[in-house]
Parts: structure tokens; C-alpha cells; sequence
């Protein structure tokens, strides 16, 4: 989102691009930026419209060069001070009232320790470091249930942000450095500091992009050459003399920035690594069109971007980008709340409509009078001063979100656990339906915190990640044992470790983990999101060689995957027929294979029912139908019906929802964690169970 600090207002129809001063083309860009947000949001067929922030980048780094550039050449220094205070003046107030009312809200709608996420970005959010808290929540192994936080659409304000604090200083400490060398700062000379700050970010961003794709789209490394662009730009236009008669290639190349943009948004694929290279796609035709309207010519795209409805939509930009995501976050939220369902489509296009209105008011009686009056104009380190007050107040109005405590409790009367087997699984009997929860009076792990409840294999990272190609191998139990269990798979394999730990010491067992995401353990071509997984096959590859040479006793393996890449799409009985392979071959030397059928998919949040319903658990019960068909069971049980001797399938379905119905609480266990796994306290009290299958593979295998 950008700011200008020329006057940013719903300005009078024009259809001409002055020479001087207010620029109607800037706003009315700014409208098709904050639009396409605002409809992507929304729901609607926009397919790209978060490439608007990326339009936004380019403008602002293009307004706010060009303002430092002219004071550069002027002074011969640029007032750091000055300058924070005036993006104070203009940014900080309405995002304070912004983060505040959220706040507020957030603690009327939002369930459980959830209040406790939406706290801590909305501190991140204050002190403008929310892209950075935000990128590291997308690698964390625990996000993977997270909804959309209500101010995460503040990451792309606190890049600017970032942007705004360096690169003024990079350009004080340029011109200090060549005041000492009895140089002047020339314009050439930023264009070439900038053109390496640019050339090195978007190198950063082809590579990070790929290697961690979730994060690259927060991370301001990857975003600051988008900034550079409009900056470059402005340092070539800046104390330039405009054309007396723009000429027609200008007024052609800006109309043809203005519709790829427009085809950009409507139509660029969305399934890409961002921002990447593909991010030249809006960010090429926003210079584009910025070059064009600095020509001044009346043909050119402010024929379009300067009529009245674009130049009103472009000065509220900033205030309907601050408050359309947290109507449209904590309004799904209320739904919730009120009828127990999502918020239905409709109701997102008429909550984004509605988010017009408080944009306007905050425009209106906080953003402009603050921006345009006398309020501290004068006194740059109050306006400092001041800027630190009100990121305190957002920072102050978050902490009641951070003291939110958990209904529930995680011990017994008297602190004395029982045994595992009067816990969890081992209060199953197959077939027949668990007890009614209800209020189960003390619950292990706490249901709102199932997501920190995992196996070591996942805690010790011993599971790698979607690049990499080579497995790591991580010990447990009895690291000296004679008998060798090797778990091989993805999470689903390595949610079952803690069952397996519980008896290695006492059986001699030395368990060896071999775990990747989302990589199915078979001899097929392996598939994710709809595409070919080299990196799976690679690993698979390798992980066949570490068995080979360290030749188990007995495998243990599982997944959630449900086909294998066919070179189209995603095929199910290559997956089974590459399972079947897989097992078949490890069986045939010597180590016989359990297959650990995966878990129902669970809803990812199950905390939310739970937090909602603390007395009464049973309320959040889910049918075992549409979870088992879901899983990765169908295609396994297909696999183990080819695959022959030597492979066991192990089917839990019945230990994890007993007659027909999945439970949250078990025996005082919470069963299911995000992402569709059990939890690790779950896992251990099957124990028994996965340790029999264990015995009787060991128990029938041929003599070595």
C-alpha cells in the first residue's frame, strides 16, 4: 500500500495530467490497486488481484524517490527526521485507529488462544515488523491450521515502511561518504547504489522464491526491488524537463502498461512461486504507465485513471486498504459466531462493499485532518515522538488479546496420571462408540494447543523439507538395540514415533526415522499439489540406498498421498501399484513391511469448536466417512492387497474414531492436532497395539 506526499485527496475530475503538482493518473493507479485487492479479497473472479500491493510498491517507491532525490539535489542531504515525521503525519494515525478497533473486536469474535496469534501481529503490525512475524508463522510446522489473521494485510505496509527508515539513511550515508571525497551527490550515483540494491533483492527473490515459497511472499528482501523500480524511474525523471509535445510512442506504451495490467490481474496463473520473476508482470506496466503520465500528455492513460470515480476511490486507497481485511477476517469470524456457519460468498462482496464506509469516515476525520493540518507540521522530533506514542497505543491495545487463558485443564484431581492404558486409545474397545465427552474435566494435550502436541522426528526437524533431496536419518529408542525399525514417510508416518518409543527401550528396539513432507515412500513418480515432485523421487531413491545399507529388521511406513504423477494429474492406482512395488521389494530382502493406515483428515479447527463448546466436547464430533475417504487409507489398502507377503496393513480408523464417529477427547486425550495428524500423547497410548504389529513382523520374518 502507498502513500504520496503530494496532497493525497478525492480530487476534482480532470482529463488532463497537469505538469505540475497533483497527479489525477498516480490516484487513479492507486484505484486499480486497491480494486483489485478489494475485489480478490472479496471472493470475486479476479484471479491475481493481490498483484495490486505489487502496483502499490511500484508508485510508492516512485512518489518517495522522487521526493528525496529533488531534496538530495537541493540540499545536499536529505532530513531524516523531516522525513519519518511527515510518513508519520500520513500513515500512523488512521493505521493506529485501524489496529485498535480490530483489537477490540477481534476480542468479541475470536475463540480461544487464537486471540493470542491475532495479539501478537497486531504488535508486529504496530511496529511495522508484521511481514517478517507473518513469514515466519508460514515455515512454522504449527500454522498449518492458522486463518487468515485480521491485520495481515499490514505486511505489505511494513515493507514500505522498512524501505521508508533505510533507504533515506542509504542516501545520507552516500552523500556523507562523497562530501568526504569532494564530491557532489549526483543522480548518476544513487541510480547506481539503487540499480545494486534492486539487481540484488530480485536475484534474492528468483532464488528464495523457490526455496521457501510461503515466506518469499512477506520477507521484505524479496519485495524491495519492486520498490526500486518506481525508484529507478524517479531518479531518471527527477529535474528532467518534461516534453512540450508528448510524443504519441509514450501515450501508446502508457495505454498498453494500463491493459496488461489489466489482463494481469484478470488472468495471470496464480499457481506461480511470488513474487519471483513473475512479478514483473505488474510491476514493468506500473512504471509503464507512470512514465506515460509524466509526459503530461491528455491522450495518454489519465484519460481513464484521472476521471472522478478513479481520482475518489484512489484517495481513499490507503484507508480502504486498511480496513477492508479486518471487516471481511473478523465478519467470517461473527458469522461463525452467530449461525455456525462461513460467511457465504455474497456475504464477502457485500462486507468488502461495506468497508467503503469506515474508510471514508477514517479518511475523512482522522487521515486528512492529521495529514493536512498544523499538527506537529513544525516539529519533526515531536512528530518522532509522537510516532513512538501512537505505535505504543496499538501495541497496548493488543495486550489484553495476550492474557487470554485456556477453560481447560491438563491435569487430573490430585496431579497423579494415570496409566496409559486408562488413557486415550486404550479405553477403545473396536466398534463401540466412546462414552459421551461432554465435560471431560481434564483433558491432555489442552485441545486449543493439539498443535504443540508432535513426535520428536517432527520437533528435531527430523522430517525435510519440499526441496530438499537427501534424507536425514535420525535415532531413537535403544540407540545400541539389536533390532532395527525403520519409519519411513511423510508427517503421517512420523506422527506415530511416540507409540513406537514407548516400548523401544523395553524390546531392544533402535528406531531409525526417515521422514520428507508431503513425499509418498514409493516406487512411482510422486505428486503434490498437482504437479510432478522430482525432489520426492530423488529422496525416494536415497532412501531405498540408506536402507540397503543399513538393512532394517522391520519398516514401518504411512501417508497421506492419494496418487501418483502420471504426467497429467494425479493417479491413484499408480500410486497403489507403486506402493505395492515399494513394499514388495523391501519384504523380498528381508525386512517386513507394516503399513500404518492414515488417519482420518480431521477439520482443521477443532480448537475453535472446542474453545466455543468447553462443557460440551460432543458437539464437536466429526463423521469417519468423509475423513477416511479423504486420507491416504483408500490407495494403501488397495496397495496391500497387490503387494503380497511380508506387507501388513495396519488399519487404526477404529482405535481413532470408534463406531463410525471421531471424538476431540479420548479417554482425557485430545485425539487430533492440525493438519490432520494425531497428537503425540494420542499416538503413544496406541503404543500396544503398533508394538504387536511390530512383534508379529518380527516374529514372521524369513531367517537372514
Amino acid at each position: 500500500m502507498t502513500v504520496a506526499e503530494a496532497p493525497s485527496r478525492a480530487a476534482p475530475a480532470t482529463t488532463k495530467a497537469p505538469r505540475r503538482g497533483f497527479r489525477p493518473d498516480i490516484e487513479g493507479l492507486r484505484a486499480v490497486a486497491v480494486l483489485s485487492v478489494l475485489l480478490y479479497h472479496a471472493g470475486l473472479p479476479v484471479h491475481a488481484g493481490f498483484v495490486g500491493v505489487d502496483i502499490f510498491f511500484v508508485i510508492s517507491g516512485f512518489l518517495i524517490t522522487g521526493l528525496l532525490v529533488t531534496e538530495l539535489d537541493r540540499t545536499g542531504t536529505i532530513s531524516w527526521t523531516r522525513f519519518l515525521g511527515r510518513r508519520i503525519r500520513r500513515l500512523l494515525p488512521a493505521a493506529v485507529l485501524v489496529l485498535v478497533v480490530t483489537a477490540f473486536f477481534s476480542w468479541l469474535v475470536v475463540p480461544g488462544l487464537r486471540l493470542r496469534s491475532v495479539g501478537h501481529d497486531v504488535i508486529g503490525a504496530a511496529t511495522y515488523v508484521v511481514n517478517w512475524v507473518l513469514a515466519g508463522r508460514e515455515v512454522d510446522y504449527l500454522a498449518s491450521d492458522a486463518r487468515p489473521s485480521p491485520v495481515q494485510h499490514f505486511w505489505s505496509l511494513s515493507v514500505e515502511e522498512q524501505f521508508y527508515v533505510v533507504w533515506p539513511l542509504l542516501l545520507v550515508a552516500l552523500a556523507f561518504v562523497l562530501r568526504r571525497l569532494g564530491r557532489t551527490p549526483d543522480r548518476r550515483t544513487v541510480a547506481a547504489v539503487l540499480g545494486a540494491l534492486v539487481g540484488a533483492s530480485f536475484l534474492w527473490s528468483l532464488w528464495f522464491s523457490h526455496s521457501s515459497p510461503a515466506a518469499s511472499f512477506f520477507v521484505t528482501t524479496t519485495r524491495v526491488w519492486e520498490l526500486g523500480v518506481g525508484a529507478l524511474l524517479a531518479v531518471w525523471l527527477t529535474g528532467r524537463e518534461r516534453p512540450q509535445r508528448p510524443s504519441n510512442a509514450s501515450v501508446a506504451l502508457g495505454w498498453a502498461g494500463l491493459v496488461a495490467l489489466v489482463v494481469v490481474v484478470l488472468r495471470m496463473p496464480t499457481d506461480v512461486e511470488w513474487p519471483s520473476a513473475w512479478a514483473l508482470l505488474p510491476t514493468v506496466p506500473t512504471a509503464l504507465v507512470l512514465w506515460s503520465g509524466w509526459h503530461g500528455s491528455p491522450r495518454g492513460p489519465v484519460r481513464l485513471l484521472g476521471t472522478r470515480p478513479m481520482v475518489w476511490v484512489g484517495g481513499l486507497s490507503y484507508s480502504i486498504y486498511l480496513w477492508h481485511w479486518p471487516v471481511l477476517v473478523l465478519g467470517d469470524w461473527s458469522a461463525e459466531w452467530l449461525t455456525g456457519s462461513p460467511l457465504p460468498g455474497w456475504g464477502k462482496v457485500a462486507l468488502a462493499a461495506a468497508s467503503v464506509w469506515p474508510a471514508w469516515v477514517s479518511w475523512r476525520f482522522v487521515e486528512q485532518p492529521l495529514h493536512h493540518g498544523p499538527w506537529l507540521r513544525t516539529r519533526p522530533r515531536g512528530l518522532l515522538a509522537a510516532g513512538l506514542a501512537l505505535s505504543a497505543v496499538g501495541v497496548l491495545a493488543a495486550l489484553p488479546l495476550l492474557q487470554v487463558r485456556t477453560p481447560f485443564v491438563t491435569e487430573p484431581p490430585g496431579g497423579r496420571m494415570p496409566a496409559d492404558a486408562a488413557l486415550g486409545a486404550g479405553t477403545v474397545v473396536p466398534g463401540v462408540p466412546v462414552a459421551p465427552a461432554g465435560d471431560p474435566g481434564w483433558v491432555v494435550p489442552d485441545p486449543l494447543r493439539a498443535g504443540e502436541d508432535r513426535p520428536d522426528a517432527d520437533v528435531d526437524r527430523c522430517q525435510v523439507d519440499h526441496d530438499a533431496t537427501e534424507p536425514v536419518a535420525c535415532t531413537f529408542g535403544a540407540r545400541q538395540g539389536a533390532t532395527t525399525v525403520a519409519l519411513v514417510g511423510d508427517s503421517k508416518a512420523m506422527q506415530w514415533l511416540p507409540a513406537l518409543q514407548a516400548r523401544a527401550t523395553q524390546e531392544g528396539w533402535r528406531i531409525v526415522t526417515y521422514g520428507k513432507s508431503a513425499c509418498a515412500f514409493a516406487d512411482a513418480p510422486a505428486s503434490v499439489a498437482g504437479a510432478a515432485y522430482p525432489e520426492c523421487d530423488a529422496w525416494n531413491a536415497a532412501v531405498v540406498r540408506a536402507l540397503a545399507a543399513d538393512r532394517p529388521d522391520v519398516v514401518l511406513t504411512s501417508g497421506v498421498a492419494r496418487g501418483a504423477w502420471d504426467g497429467e494429474a494425479a493417479n491413484a492406482d499408480r500410486l497403489a501399484a507403486g506402493y505395492a512395488r515399494r513394499w514388495s521389494a523391501l519384504a523380498a530382502a528381508g525386512s517386513p513391511v507394516v503399513v500404518l493406515g492414515d488417519s482420518p483428515l480431521s477439520p482443521d479447527d477443532l480448537d475453535v469448536c472446542a474453545a466455543r463448546h468447553p462443557r460440551d466436547l460432543d458437539a464437536c464430533t466429526f463423521p469417519v466417512a468423509p475423513g477416511v475417504a479423504g486420507s491416504g487409507l483408500p490407495v494403501q489398502q488397495a496397495a496391500a492387497a497387490e503387494a503380497g507377503e511380508g506387507v501388513r496393513l495396519l488399519d487404526l480408523t477404529e482405535r481413532i474414531c470408534p463406531g463410525g464417529r471421531c471424538p476431540v477427547v479420548i479417554g482425557h486425550v485430545a485425539v487430533h492436532r492440525p493438519g490432520d495428524h494425531v497428537t503425540a500423547t494420542y499416538a503413544r497410548t496406541l503404543s500396544p497395539v503398533l508394538a504387536g504389529a511390530v512383534t508379529s513382523a518380527l516374529a514372521a520374518r524369513p531367517a537372514r
